[in-house]
């Protein structure tokens, strides 16, 4: 797994204000709890493996502290959702509050991993970031906690609302993408161009750590791969793939591309700015555009018409 240090002076980032709904159909106003205790936020998915380890501590430091520090398990909502999520709360005998993300969190904090430990302080400032259950973590746990609060709300910035992306329907501007390989696509539509443009977000993880965690999502994974590969030289389509930075480095992509000898282009989405703009928090998710710029198809892996999208492309030229 790969480790990044986000904040280069941690007590000097102000955590955002926000709302967050909970699973039990609750809210927990972030902004009504700066100042008051500190918050812990655990980022997670059901079929993360060191998560799942995790979890009999994790649950152990709520029912420890839990009145002494604002606990919230944060699922990312990557290839889960409210029954899975439910359903593995339930067999691991998890009692905090939790969420279910649609990446807006995982922006705001620059999620590069599961599990993730973020620790804010009394100050509203983030304390600690970090992935390991260890002694490192436990201390800046006993020490935000320990720290005293002054008791009045700290107004830090409101986390803006999460733009929802390009939808069906919409149209996109020019646009330019770089490859691992550093060219340069431009992407210009206009009514003489004659190609479509499919753009596949993706994740190099997907078939082989989801293969038994997560099959269902593993498999769409491997479909995806291998029709695009036999659409590589289409007429119709100019295909690109867009690589999620969850989870995932330049070798990483290089070892998919050698591992599984795909020929499309590969983009790597480093800072998570593609997915953000474009609307995407699944993988795989396919966005069909017309030669004039306009979006006719958006599915992922969580969509009903996912199956029917691969149908529709395989018949394709």
């Amino acid at each position: 797994m790969i480790v990044v240090s986000f904040y280069t002076d941690p007590k000097t980032t102000p955590a955002p204000q926000m709302v967050l709904k909970t699973l039990d159909g609750g809210t927990i106003d972030l902004g009504q709890v700066y100042g008051i205790k500190p918050v812990y936020l655990k980022f997670w998915a059901t079929w993360c493996a060191p998560c799942r380890q995790q979890m009999p501590g994790f649950e152990d430091i709520y029912q420890q502290y839990g009145d002494k520090i604002q606990v919230i398990a944060v699922n990312i909502g990557v290839s889960d959702d409210v029954k899975s999520v439910g359903d593995f709360v339930k067999k691991a005998g998890l009692t905090m509050p939790i969420t279910i993300d649609d990446g807006k969190l995982a922006r705001a904090f620059h999620l590069r991993v599961t599990p993730q430990h973020l620790l804010i302080d009394n100050n509203a400032n983030i304390a600690y970031v970090g992935h390991k259950d260890d002694q490192e973590f436990h201390q800046a746990l006993d020490k935000v906690i320990a720290e005293k609060a002054s008791g009045k709300i700290i107004n830090n910035p409101v986390l803006a609302p999460k733009d929802s992306g390009y939808k069906v329907g919409d149209s996109l501007p020019t646009q330019s993408f770089s490859t691992i390989d550093k060219q340069v696509i431009d992407l210009r539509f206009h009514a003489k161009r004659s190609r479509q443009v499919g753009l596949v977000f993706f994740g190099p993880w997907c078939e082989w750590y989801l293969e038994t965690t997560e099959p269902k999502t593993s498999q769409a994974c491997t479909r995806v791969r291998e029709l695009l590969e036999q659409k590589a030289n289409s007429a119709s389509i100019e295909w690109i793939t867009v690589s999620t930075n969850l989870w995932s480095s330049l070798a990483d992509l290089q070892d998919y591309r050698r591992n599984y000898g795909t020929t499309l282009p590969i983009v790597f989405d480093e800072e998570g700015t593609l997915f953000k703009t474009f609307g995407v928090n699944q993988v795989p998710t396919i966005m069909l555009i017309d030669p004039n710029g306009k979006v006719t198809v958006k599915s992922s892996i969580q969509d009903d018409n996912f199956d029917a999208t691969l149908e529709n492309l395989s018949h394709l030229k």
